[in-house]
Protein backbone atom coordinates (compact mmCIF):
# COMPACT_ATOMS: atom_id res chain seq x y z
CA UNK A 1 0.00 0.00 0.00
CA UNK A 2 1.01 3.39 -0.71
CA UNK A 3 3.31 5.10 2.21
CA UNK A 4 1.00 8.13 2.23
CA UNK A 5 -2.47 5.98 2.49
CA UNK A 6 -1.07 4.05 4.80
CA UNK A 7 -0.26 7.34 6.98
CA UNK A 8 -3.71 9.17 6.46
CA UNK A 9 -5.30 5.71 7.46
CA UNK A 10 -3.03 5.35 10.72
CA UNK A 11 -4.11 8.76 11.65
CA UNK A 12 -7.91 8.03 10.61
CA UNK A 13 -7.86 4.60 12.80
CA UNK A 14 -6.28 7.00 15.83
CA UNK A 15 -9.05 9.51 15.40
CA UNK A 16 -11.75 7.37 15.02
CA UNK A 17 -13.11 8.62 11.53
CA UNK A 18 -15.49 7.03 10.02
CA UNK A 19 -14.81 8.01 6.81
CA UNK A 20 -11.56 9.15 5.04
CA UNK A 21 -12.10 12.01 1.62
CA UNK A 22 -8.93 12.11 -0.84
CA UNK A 23 -8.95 14.63 -3.52
CA UNK A 24 -6.66 15.03 -5.97
CA UNK A 25 -4.68 18.56 -4.94
CA UNK A 26 -6.29 18.61 -1.41
CA UNK A 27 -4.99 17.32 1.74
CA UNK A 28 -7.16 14.84 3.14
CA UNK A 29 -10.87 15.32 4.68
CA UNK A 30 -11.88 12.83 7.89
CA UNK A 31 -15.20 12.66 9.04
CA UNK A 32 -15.30 12.08 13.05
CA UNK A 33 -18.67 11.61 14.96
CA UNK A 34 -20.84 12.55 11.65
CA UNK A 35 -18.68 16.00 10.99
CA UNK A 36 -15.99 17.04 8.40
CA UNK A 37 -12.52 17.69 9.75
CA UNK A 38 -10.01 19.08 7.24
CA UNK A 39 -6.45 17.49 7.95
CA UNK A 40 -3.56 19.33 8.63
CA UNK A 41 -1.71 17.15 6.09
CA UNK A 42 -0.12 18.21 2.59
CA UNK A 43 -2.13 18.13 -0.34
CA UNK A 44 -2.17 14.73 -1.94
CA UNK A 45 -1.01 15.20 -5.63
CA UNK A 46 -1.79 13.53 -8.72
CA UNK A 47 1.57 11.07 -8.73
CA UNK A 48 0.47 10.01 -5.26
CA UNK A 49 -3.32 9.81 -6.34
CA UNK A 50 -2.45 7.22 -8.88
CA UNK A 51 -0.58 5.37 -6.46
CA UNK A 52 -3.04 4.80 -3.99
CA UNK A 53 -5.43 3.65 -7.25
CA UNK A 54 -2.80 1.02 -8.60
CA UNK A 55 -2.09 0.00 -4.98
CA UNK A 56 -5.29 -0.85 -3.70
CA UNK A 57 -7.58 -1.50 -6.53
CA UNK A 58 -7.57 -5.26 -7.52
CA UNK A 59 -6.72 -5.84 -11.65
CA UNK A 60 -10.09 -6.67 -11.89
CA UNK A 61 -12.07 -4.04 -11.08
CA UNK A 62 -9.74 -1.24 -12.54
CA UNK A 63 -11.37 -2.37 -16.10
CA UNK A 64 -14.65 -1.87 -14.40
CA UNK A 65 -13.62 1.56 -12.77
CA UNK A 66 -12.24 2.41 -16.68
CA UNK A 67 -15.72 1.62 -18.10
CA UNK A 68 -17.99 2.90 -15.36
CA UNK A 69 -15.32 5.53 -14.03
CA UNK A 70 -16.36 4.74 -10.27
CA UNK A 71 -16.59 1.13 -8.16
CA UNK A 72 -16.11 -0.09 -5.11
CA UNK A 73 -14.16 -2.40 -3.45
CA UNK A 74 -12.23 -3.50 0.11
CA UNK A 75 -8.86 -3.07 0.99
CA UNK A 76 -7.23 -3.90 4.61
CA UNK A 77 -3.96 -2.35 6.80
CA UNK A 78 -2.65 -4.61 8.85
CA UNK A 79 -2.63 -4.21 12.67
CA UNK A 80 -5.14 -1.31 11.73
CA UNK A 81 -8.75 -1.64 9.70
CA UNK A 82 -10.49 -2.91 7.29
CA UNK A 83 -12.21 -0.21 5.08
CA UNK A 84 -14.78 -0.39 2.30
CA UNK A 85 -13.70 2.22 -0.47
CA UNK A 86 -15.46 3.99 -3.37
CA UNK A 87 -12.66 5.54 -6.33
CA UNK A 88 -14.47 7.77 -8.76
CA UNK A 89 -13.32 10.24 -10.89
CA UNK A 90 -14.43 14.51 -10.47
CA UNK A 91 -13.34 16.86 -12.38
CA UNK A 92 -11.58 14.72 -14.30
CA UNK A 93 -8.99 13.47 -11.41
CA UNK A 94 -9.02 10.32 -9.38
CA UNK A 95 -10.92 10.65 -5.95
CA UNK A 96 -11.51 8.22 -2.77
CA UNK A 97 -13.87 7.68 -0.25
CA UNK A 98 -12.73 5.06 2.60
CA UNK A 99 -15.13 3.66 4.99
CA UNK A 100 -13.66 2.01 8.36
CA UNK A 101 -14.73 -1.28 9.39
CA UNK A 102 -13.38 -2.59 12.22
CA UNK A 103 -11.54 -6.18 12.67
CA UNK A 104 -13.12 -6.74 15.51
CA UNK A 105 -16.77 -7.49 15.32
CA UNK A 106 -19.00 -5.45 17.09
CA UNK A 107 -20.72 -6.90 20.05
CA UNK A 108 -25.17 -6.63 20.63
CA UNK A 109 -24.33 -5.46 24.41
CA UNK A 110 -22.02 -2.72 23.43
CA UNK A 111 -24.18 -1.38 20.76
CA UNK A 112 -26.93 -1.55 23.48
CA UNK A 113 -29.22 -3.54 21.02
CA UNK A 114 -33.16 -3.99 23.02
CA UNK A 115 -33.31 -7.75 23.81
CA UNK A 116 -36.53 -7.84 21.18
CA UNK A 117 -34.25 -7.13 18.27
CA UNK A 118 -32.09 -10.25 19.54
CA UNK A 119 -35.05 -12.09 20.06
CA UNK A 120 -36.43 -11.42 16.60
CA UNK A 121 -33.29 -13.49 15.11
CA UNK A 122 -34.45 -16.88 16.61
CA UNK A 123 -37.49 -17.25 13.77
CA UNK A 124 -36.89 -19.64 11.95
CA UNK A 125 -37.90 -17.45 8.50
CA UNK A 126 -38.83 -14.10 7.19
CA UNK A 127 -37.91 -10.90 6.52
CA UNK A 128 -35.45 -8.86 9.05
CA UNK A 129 -34.69 -4.77 7.87
CA UNK A 130 -32.49 -2.28 9.04
CA UNK A 131 -33.15 0.84 8.25
CA UNK A 132 -31.50 4.50 7.70
CA UNK A 133 -29.60 6.56 6.25
CA UNK A 134 -26.14 6.57 4.77
CA UNK A 135 -23.51 6.14 7.94
CA UNK A 136 -26.28 5.35 10.25
CA UNK A 137 -24.71 1.90 11.73
CA UNK A 138 -26.48 -0.33 9.40
CA UNK A 139 -23.97 -2.90 8.86
CA UNK A 140 -22.00 -2.54 12.14
CA UNK A 141 -26.13 -3.65 13.58
CA UNK A 142 -26.37 -6.33 11.39
CA UNK A 143 -22.94 -7.60 12.12
CA UNK A 144 -23.25 -7.28 15.70
CA UNK A 145 -26.25 -9.78 15.48
CA UNK A 146 -24.48 -11.95 13.02
CA UNK A 147 -21.53 -12.98 15.60
CA UNK A 148 -24.30 -13.11 18.27
CA UNK A 149 -26.01 -15.92 16.21
CA UNK A 150 -22.20 -17.28 15.16
CA UNK A 151 -21.70 -18.03 18.96
CA UNK A 152 -24.33 -19.10 19.87
CA UNK A 153 -26.31 -21.57 17.19
CA UNK A 154 -25.33 -24.01 14.84
CA UNK A 155 -26.43 -22.24 11.49
CA UNK A 156 -25.50 -21.60 8.10
CA UNK A 157 -25.13 -17.67 6.92
CA UNK A 158 -24.67 -16.93 3.87
CA UNK A 159 -23.92 -13.09 2.91
CA UNK A 160 -24.00 -10.95 -0.14
CA UNK A 161 -22.09 -7.71 0.02
CA UNK A 162 -21.35 -4.78 -1.98
CA UNK A 163 -18.11 -5.29 -0.83
CA UNK A 164 -17.62 -8.00 1.84
CA UNK A 165 -17.23 -5.28 4.69
CA UNK A 166 -17.01 -6.86 8.49
CA UNK A 167 -15.16 -10.87 7.93
CA UNK A 168 -16.56 -13.56 10.19
CA UNK A 169 -14.74 -16.38 11.48
CA UNK A 170 -16.84 -19.58 11.94
CA UNK A 171 -17.61 -20.57 15.56
CA UNK A 172 -20.88 -22.14 16.00
CA UNK A 173 -22.00 -21.08 12.90
CA UNK A 174 -20.79 -21.58 8.95
CA UNK A 175 -20.08 -18.43 6.91
CA UNK A 176 -19.90 -17.69 3.51
CA UNK A 177 -19.10 -14.24 2.34
CA UNK A 178 -19.55 -13.52 -1.04
CA UNK A 179 -18.64 -9.97 -3.10
CA UNK A 180 -20.37 -8.60 -5.51
CA UNK A 181 -18.46 -8.34 -8.61
CA UNK A 182 -15.51 -10.63 -7.24
CA UNK A 183 -18.41 -13.92 -6.67
CA UNK A 184 -21.29 -12.57 -8.21
CA UNK A 185 -22.12 -11.12 -10.92
CA UNK A 186 -25.47 -9.52 -9.99
CA UNK A 187 -27.81 -9.60 -6.78
CA UNK A 188 -30.74 -11.68 -8.27
CA UNK A 189 -28.56 -14.21 -9.59
CA UNK A 190 -26.64 -14.77 -6.12
CA UNK A 191 -30.12 -14.63 -4.46
CA UNK A 192 -31.30 -17.31 -6.98
CA UNK A 193 -28.25 -19.81 -6.10
CA UNK A 194 -28.26 -19.26 -2.55
CA UNK A 195 -31.33 -21.12 -2.22
CA UNK A 196 -29.16 -24.20 -3.33
CA UNK A 197 -26.65 -23.59 -0.82
CA UNK A 198 -28.16 -25.15 1.75
CA UNK A 199 -28.69 -21.61 3.77
CA UNK A 200 -30.25 -20.94 7.36
CA UNK A 201 -29.84 -16.99 7.13
CA UNK A 202 -29.41 -14.91 4.17
CA UNK A 203 -27.82 -11.46 4.60
CA UNK A 204 -28.52 -9.47 1.71
CA UNK A 205 -26.18 -6.37 2.14
CA UNK A 206 -28.39 -3.79 0.51
CA UNK A 207 -32.18 -4.81 -1.23
CA UNK A 208 -32.01 -1.95 -4.04
CA UNK A 209 -34.33 -2.92 -7.06
CA UNK A 210 -37.44 -4.99 -7.68
CA UNK A 211 -35.91 -8.67 -8.53
CA UNK A 212 -33.83 -8.47 -5.13
CA UNK A 213 -36.49 -7.44 -2.93
CA UNK A 214 -38.91 -9.84 -5.01
CA UNK A 215 -36.14 -13.13 -4.51
CA UNK A 216 -35.69 -11.89 -0.95
CA UNK A 217 -39.01 -11.91 0.50
CA UNK A 218 -39.33 -15.36 -1.46
CA UNK A 219 -36.68 -17.09 0.52
CA UNK A 220 -38.35 -15.11 3.62
CA UNK A 221 -41.49 -17.39 2.84
CA UNK A 222 -39.40 -20.99 2.12
CA UNK A 223 -38.14 -21.39 4.96
CA UNK A 224 -35.10 -18.72 5.41
CA UNK A 225 -34.43 -15.88 7.36
CA UNK A 226 -33.23 -13.06 5.49
CA UNK A 227 -31.68 -10.03 7.10
CA UNK A 228 -31.43 -6.83 4.37
CA UNK A 229 -30.61 -3.07 4.72
CA UNK A 230 -32.80 -0.21 3.36
CA UNK A 231 -32.11 3.32 3.14
CA UNK A 232 -35.35 4.97 4.91
CA UNK A 233 -35.49 6.69 8.41
CA UNK A 234 -38.25 4.58 9.66
CA UNK A 235 -40.25 1.81 9.92
CA UNK A 236 -43.24 3.22 7.86
CA UNK A 237 -41.03 5.19 5.16
CA UNK A 238 -39.12 1.54 4.67
CA UNK A 239 -42.89 0.00 3.58
CA UNK A 240 -43.54 3.13 1.62
CA UNK A 241 -40.13 2.36 -0.48
CA UNK A 242 -40.77 -1.24 -0.96
CA UNK A 243 -44.47 -0.49 -2.03
CA UNK A 244 -42.74 2.65 -4.60
CA UNK A 245 -40.58 -0.39 -6.28
CA UNK A 246 -43.79 -1.98 -7.50
CA UNK A 247 -46.49 -0.94 -10.29
CA UNK A 248 -49.75 -0.13 -9.00
CA UNK A 249 -50.85 -3.50 -10.31
CA UNK A 250 -49.01 -5.48 -7.91
CA UNK A 251 -49.29 -3.18 -4.95
CA UNK A 252 -51.34 -5.96 -3.59
CA UNK A 253 -50.18 -9.26 -4.36
CA UNK A 254 -46.67 -7.40 -2.66
CA UNK A 255 -48.63 -6.04 0.87
CA UNK A 256 -49.78 -9.39 1.16
CA UNK A 257 -46.15 -10.79 0.86
CA UNK A 258 -44.92 -8.61 3.27
CA UNK A 259 -47.57 -8.71 5.81
CA UNK A 260 -46.85 -12.04 6.15
CA UNK A 261 -43.14 -12.47 5.88
CA UNK A 262 -41.68 -9.35 7.72
CA UNK A 263 -40.06 -10.49 11.13
CA UNK A 264 -39.26 -6.57 12.35
CA UNK A 265 -37.83 -3.75 10.85
CA UNK A 266 -35.58 -1.55 12.79
CA UNK A 267 -35.03 2.11 11.76
CA UNK A 268 -31.78 4.20 13.35
CA UNK A 269 -29.79 6.75 13.44
CA UNK A 270 -26.85 7.95 14.86
CA UNK A 271 -26.94 11.34 17.31
CA UNK A 272 -23.64 13.05 18.86
CA UNK A 273 -23.71 12.88 22.50
CA UNK A 274 -24.87 16.32 24.83
CA UNK A 275 -21.34 15.44 26.65
CA UNK A 276 -19.10 14.92 23.91
CA UNK A 277 -19.55 15.94 20.50
CA UNK A 278 -16.90 13.75 19.26
CA UNK A 279 -19.12 10.54 20.32
CA UNK A 280 -22.38 9.44 18.79
CA UNK A 281 -25.71 7.33 20.42
CA UNK A 282 -27.65 5.09 18.49
CA UNK A 283 -31.52 6.12 18.07
CA UNK A 284 -33.83 2.98 17.01
CA UNK A 285 -37.43 3.00 16.12
CA UNK A 286 -38.45 -0.83 16.62
CA UNK A 287 -41.73 -2.51 14.67
CA UNK A 288 -41.96 -6.30 15.36
CA UNK A 289 -44.18 -8.34 13.85
CA UNK A 290 -47.71 -8.81 14.63
CA UNK A 291 -51.72 -9.52 13.63
CA UNK A 292 -52.21 -5.37 13.84
CA UNK A 293 -48.91 -4.88 11.59
CA UNK A 294 -49.82 -7.13 9.17
CA UNK A 295 -53.09 -5.58 8.56
CA UNK A 296 -51.74 -1.81 8.54
CA UNK A 297 -49.10 -2.90 6.03
CA UNK A 298 -52.24 -5.39 3.98
CA UNK A 299 -54.72 -2.04 3.71
CA UNK A 300 -51.86 0.30 3.09
CA UNK A 301 -52.40 2.30 6.05
CA UNK A 302 -48.72 2.57 7.16
CA UNK A 303 -49.12 6.25 8.10
CA UNK A 304 -50.75 4.81 11.06
CA UNK A 305 -47.84 2.85 12.19
CA UNK A 306 -46.38 5.45 14.76
CA UNK A 307 -48.90 5.73 16.75
CA UNK A 308 -49.78 2.42 16.85
CA UNK A 309 -45.94 2.02 18.07
CA UNK A 310 -46.52 4.03 21.20
CA UNK A 311 -49.46 1.76 22.10
CA UNK A 312 -47.79 -1.09 21.41
CA UNK A 313 -44.51 -0.49 23.82
CA UNK A 314 -45.67 -3.67 25.77
CA UNK A 315 -44.55 -5.81 23.28
CA UNK A 316 -41.15 -4.48 22.54
CA UNK A 317 -42.32 -1.84 20.03
CA UNK A 318 -41.00 1.94 20.22
CA UNK A 319 -41.50 4.70 18.14
CA UNK A 320 -39.01 7.00 16.62
CA UNK A 321 -40.13 9.78 19.17
CA UNK A 322 -40.16 7.88 21.88
CA UNK A 323 -36.76 6.29 21.21
CA UNK A 324 -35.87 9.80 20.73
CA UNK A 325 -37.65 11.16 24.14
CA UNK A 326 -35.60 8.01 26.33
CA UNK A 327 -32.70 9.40 24.90
CA UNK A 328 -33.08 13.02 26.11
CA UNK A 329 -34.45 11.31 29.60
CA UNK A 330 -31.31 9.75 30.41
CA UNK A 331 -29.21 12.95 29.01
CA UNK A 332 -27.47 11.33 26.30
CA UNK A 333 -28.30 13.69 23.68
CA UNK A 334 -29.90 17.18 24.36
CA UNK A 335 -33.45 18.31 23.45
CA UNK A 336 -32.41 20.07 20.66
CA UNK A 337 -30.32 17.32 19.19
CA UNK A 338 -33.45 15.26 18.60
CA UNK A 339 -35.64 17.27 16.74
CA UNK A 340 -33.70 17.07 13.01
CA UNK A 341 -33.74 12.91 13.60
CA UNK A 342 -37.63 13.21 14.33
CA UNK A 343 -39.98 12.30 11.59
CA UNK A 344 -42.32 14.30 13.07
CA UNK A 345 -40.41 17.63 14.93
CA UNK A 346 -43.92 19.06 15.72
CA UNK A 347 -45.11 15.69 17.58
CA UNK A 348 -41.83 15.33 19.08
CA UNK A 349 -41.98 19.06 20.77
CA UNK A 350 -45.68 18.21 22.34
CA UNK A 351 -43.74 14.93 23.96
CA UNK A 352 -41.17 17.08 25.07
CA UNK A 353 -43.94 19.72 26.63
CA UNK A 354 -46.00 17.03 28.39
CA UNK A 355 -42.32 15.76 29.64
CA UNK A 356 -41.55 18.63 31.13
CA UNK A 357 -38.51 18.70 28.68
CA UNK A 358 -37.55 22.30 28.25
CA UNK A 359 -35.96 23.13 24.82
CA UNK A 360 -33.11 25.81 24.04
CA UNK A 361 -35.89 27.39 21.24
CA UNK A 362 -38.87 27.66 23.86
Amino acid sequence: MNEQLTEILTLAKKLNASDIHLRTGLPPVFRIAGKLSISSAPPIDTNAMQQIFETTVPLGIRRLFEKNLDVDYSVSLPGISRFRVNCFQQRNSLAFVFRQIPFVLPNINALSLEPRIIDALNSDSGLILICGPTGSGKTTTIAALLENLNQTRNLRIVTLEDPIEFLFRDAKSEFLQREYRRDFVSFPDALRATLRQDPDIIMVGEMRERETIELAMVAAETGHLVISTLHASTAASAIERIYGVFPAEGREFIRDQLASVLVAIIAQGLIPKKDDEHERVAVREVLLQSPAIANLIRTEKQDQIPLFLDNSRSEGMISMNYALELLVKKQLISPEMAFPYSPDPAALHSRFTRAGIICEKD
